[in-house]
């Protein structure tokens, strides 16, 4: 069956004019069958038959062709093939009433037959192509290189989506249907494809379909919805890739066109919605002004220039120690915003002279301060390097901004400065003092704390999606490590926001709703790149290393905080303030990073961090003085 159906494709124009020519014989034939009791009648009406015969055909190919009708895709027959072929077939049925009549040479022809050959024609041409649509889909399967898509949402974005699966040229999908939650629509169809129910049958659809991706053609949906359709849609012995069309907004806008589906990505799978903030005031307060960004080159420093560019600074200072990621910045930022100075240097923020020098040609109104080694487990075995790095050079920073009249400076942390248990929170932790505990100064000093970024240098997804495409193991602490998430462009909007509220010397939290096991969001990546926990890759548990923690919290015992007019936001401002000891810790901390004295720091540590007790700490020390 399937040979002989290969060999029609192979000569698919032959057999479609062919058939084309067939029908208006079978028309006309039965028409008169019917009209005259199952012949063709007696006396003139045979001869009437054979000479109209030719004539019906002819008018029929012609008419087929005006309408394109030898051109369609008959296995996606839709209701608009339908109104095509009933406009063929009514103007090959004038046409051929037209000549009969007024050529003379066809007295007496009988008229109840220009009706049923009419309706004969549509059904026909329309029903042997729905026909052969539903022979293909029960019977003949997928080619080797084509994948059977399942459609979540009937709506504009879903029926545009299959319009352009149709038109491609090279046909990679072959649509299967949709799934809805609005009932009206169920047992529909759409584009000629049905909608089969809601989101309790879409294992079914994916068995009996042998679906190979689902689309899923919500672009508004929440990252909560995202995360439902795929756990509605995981079978254990399934290869499923699932893919996102684009926001409708983004399609009309010109930005992206409807076949531009990307993959699902981890950021989809946030266990809360996509945090969105006010930019109001964030446009008012950065407009025409001078912005200072350090680690500009970073995950999360290259995200605060763009979302800066876009509230059109008169002038941007892009900061960062790396040539090559200074290098990607500023290409990608003088492509897209070409009316705005954009300035970009390479140097170190621990160089005195070079940034004083910075700071008197392009004095900044706003310093956003990304600059900072974060890597937990290097930071164990580089303490030095990252104190000198993350505490210096944020001391050196906010030394400047006071000297050269910024308006604020606000500092990027981690809720890992918090009950710190290794070098990296303590630095931040430590950074954090150095720039909250000032005396008083024009200046707004405030710190934004947040948990892991996904897709930042830092974060595990990197690591996780080059272990998956080795072939695995994916790494993972403990079944039980927990971290709070957040994407990228969520975290640079509560920097931005956090900047608006006229605060000084505060900490501002974003309210990132649970944590999420490490372990869960590893399972998630597997799957989503098509693989098997377990069969394809391997999750192997390492156990704890130094400086890491089974879950982060964002707040210490001794902190409270308060709401903010923002609702994601909240600010803890801290009570005790002692800039004097501050300010001599870091002129102690200084000569000490110098001589290498790892016992005098580590006292320094243990008097400003009061927490820092028990065996954790004692560990801590271990390392360092080793």
């Amino acid at each position: 069956m399937i040979t002989i159906y290969k060999s029609l494709f192979k000569y698919r124009l032959a057999v479609i004019i062919t058939l084309h020519a067939i029908f208006p014989t079978l028309s006309l034939l039965i028409s008169f069958l019917l009209r005259f009791d199952f012949t063709l009648g007696q006396g003139n009406y045979p001869r009437l038959f054979f000479l109209s015969l030719p004539l019906n055909v002819v008018i029929f190919l012609i008419i087929s062709g005006m309408f394109n009708l030898y051109q369609r895709i008959w296995r996606y027959v839709s209701v608009d093939d339908l109104k095509d072929i009933v406009k063929a077939s009514a103007l090959a049925s004038l046409i051929f009433m037209f000549m009969i009549t007024f050529s003379g040479q066809f007295i007496g022809y009988p008229r109840s037959v220009y009706v049923l050959n009419f309706a004969f024609f549509i059904v026909f041409n329309g029903g042997t192509r729905f026909t052969i649509r539903l022979f293909r889909e029960s019977f003949i399967p997928a080619s080797d290189t084509a994948k059977n898509v399942l459609i979540i949402g009937a709506g504009t974005a879903g029926n545009e989506i299959v319009k352009t699966i149709k038109a491609a040229k090279k046909k990679e999908y072959i649509p299967v249907g949709f799934i809805d939650r609005d009932k009206s629509l169920h047992n529909k169809r759409i584009q000629g494809l049905k909608v089969f129910g809601g989101t309790s049958l879409i294992k079914y659809v994916i068995r009996k379909y042998r679906i190979h991706e689902v689309f899923i053609a919500i672009p508004e949906a929440t990252n909560k919805t995202v995360q439902n359709i795929i756990n509605a849609s995981k079978i254990p012995e399934w290869d499923l890739k699932f893919k996102i069309v684009p926001s409708m907004l983004d399609i009309m806008s010109g930005k992206l066109r409807i076949n531009q589906i990307r993959d699902v990505s981890i950021d989809d799978l946030l266990c809360r919605p996509n945090i969105k903030l006010d930019d109001t005031k964030v446009r008012k307060q950065l407009a025409a002004r001078t912005v200072l960004i350090t680690g500009a080159g970073g995950s999360i420093g290259s995200e605060i220039c763009n979302q800066v560019a876009s509230y059109k600074p008169s002038r941007m200072i892009l900061l960062d120690s790396s040539e090559v990621s200074a290098y990607h910045v500023d290409l990608e930022l003088k492509k897209k915003y070409k009316d705005i100075a954009i300035h970009t240097i390479v140097g170190n923020i621990l160089d005195n002279g070079f940034m004083d020098l910075l700071f008197r040609k392009y004095p900044p109104d706003y310093i956003y301060h990304a600059a900072a080694y974060k890597h937990v487990h290097l930071m164990e075995w580089n303490p030095l390097a990252c104190l000198k790095n993350n505490v210096l050079g944020s001391a050196v920073l906010a030394s400047l901004a006071e000297r050269y009249g910024v308006k604020q400076f606000v500092m990027i942390s981690t809720d890992k400065a918090v009950n710190p248990k290794g070098i990296m929170g303590i630095s931040k932790r430590l950074a954090e003092r150095v720039v909250l505990e000032r005396n008083p100064s024009g200046t707004l000093f405030n710190v934004v704390r947040f948990g892991n970024v996904l897709g930042s240098s830092g974060s595990v997804i990197p690591m996780f999606q080059k272990q998956i495409r080795d072939g695995g193991p994916v790494t993972v602490t403990s079944p039980d490590t927990k971290r709070y998430f957040m994407s990228i462009p969520e975290a640079v909007q509560l920097v931005l926001q956090a900047s608006t509220l006229n605060e000084s010397k505060a900490i501002f939290m974003l309210d990132m709703g649970n944590p999420v096991k490490i372990v869960d969001l590893a399972k998630n990546l597997i799957e989503l790149s098509g693989l098997r926990v377990g069969e394809d890759v391997e999750i192997v548990f390492t156990g704890m290393r130094h400086g890491e923690k089974i879950e982060e919290v964002l707040l210490c015992e001794q902190e409270d905080v308060v709401p903010t007019g923002f609702d994601k936001i909240r600010v803890q401002k801290r009570n005790h303030h002692d800039p004097d000891r501050v300010e001599r810790f870091i002129h102690d901390l200084k000569s000490n990073v110098e001589l290498g004295n790892m016992r005098l720091i580590y006292n320094d540590i243990k008097e400003l961090i009061p927490e820092m007790t028990g065996p954790d700490f004692e560990e801590i020390q271990q390392r360092m003085f080793n």
